[in-house]
C-alpha cells in the first residue's frame, strides 16, 4: 500500500509505509488531499511530470512529461554540436567550404530535434528518438 498525495508544486508525493498504512497518514501534510493505492505505476525517469489524481493517485501529464523528453534530446544532442563546433574550426582552418556547408546542415540538423512531434502517451514518448541523435 501507497499514500499519493499533491505538493504545492503539483508533482505527486508517494509515501512508502513502514508498517501500517493508517500509521503513515500523519506522514500526509495536514489539510492535504491523499489517496491510498495498492501501488503506484511511476516512471523514474518521468516522475516530475506526474501529478495526484483523486481516482488513481499519480496520473501523467503529458505536456510534463514530453518537455522532459525534449530535455533529453538537448542533453544527447550538447556534446554532439560541441564536437560539430571543433570541426567548423578546423574547416575554417583548412578554408574547406564544402566541410563547412555539412558542418552548419548537421548543427541545424541537432537544433531542429525540439521540433520533433512527440506522441500524446509516455510508451510513444520514450519511444521516440530522433535518428541524428543515435
Amino acid at each position: 500500500m501507497f499514500i499519493t498525495y499533491p505538493q504545492p508544486n503539483g508533482q505527486v508525493a508517494v509515501v512508502i509505509p513502514c508498517g501500517d498504512v493508517n500509521n503513515a497518514i500523519k506522514d500526509v501534510p495536514e489539510g492535504s488531499e491523499y489517496k491510498i493505492v495498492e501501488s503506484v505505476d511511476i516512471d523514474n525517469d518521468y516522475f516530475n511530470a506526474y501529478e495526484f489524481d483523486a481516482e488513481l493517485g499519480a496520473k501523467v501529464n503529458i505536456e510534463k512529461a514530453k518537455a522532459i523528453h525534449l530535455d533529453k534530446f538537448r542533453s544527447a544532442r550538447s556534446p554532439k554540436l560541441q564536437k560539430l563546433d571543433i570541426d567548423f574550426i578546423k574547416a575554417v582552418e583548412a578554408n574547406d567550404e564544402v566541410k563547412k556547408a555539412e558542418i552548419v546542415a548537421a548543427k541545424q540538423a541537432l537544433r531542429d530535434v525540439t521540433l520533433t512531434p512527440l506522441p500524446d502517451d509516455l510508451a510513444g514518448i520514450k519511444a521516440t528518438w530522433p535518428e541524428v541523435l543515435k
